[in-house]
């Protein structure tokens, strides 16, 4: 986006995804842009692992509506790892850790939701 629309637009898609994260998750969540185009999610007390992923699909599909900038209509997709408390870290770096390597392999993958357990 940035290449061909322009840095301007860029923001504007990066403060619309980061709205429509916000927008998906409970009040007592927490969304975060960790640089470049990658937000974390932090969801609170999960009821089950089908409940994180529930979510996931959720925040995916809120993430895969059209954007409008400008003239132009952009869809973007999104890579989604999951990592569990406290099975997958003890603490928010392993976690955040854990989630990377899950995002990455469902950026290589056929799938764009990967738990840690894939």
């Amino acid at each position: 986006i940035n290449d061909t629309l322009g840095h301007l637009a860029g923001d504007q898609l990066l403060r619309s995804v980061g709205q429509r994260l916000r927008d998906t998750v409970r009040g007592a969540d927490a969304v975060a842009r960790l640089g470049g185009d990658e937000f974390t999610v932090v969801l609170e007390e999960l009821a089950s692992t089908e409940a994180a992923t529930q979510t996931a699909r959720k925040l995916r599909e809120a993430i895969g509506q059209p954007v409008v900038l400008g003239a132009h209509r952009i869809t973007v997709a999104a890579s989604i790892g999951i990592a569990l408390y406290p099975d997958d870290g003890a603490d928010t770096e392993a976690l955040i850790d854990a989630a990377d390597a899950a995002m990455y392999r469902a950026k290589h993958d056929r799938w764009s939701l990967v738990s840690t357990r894939d």
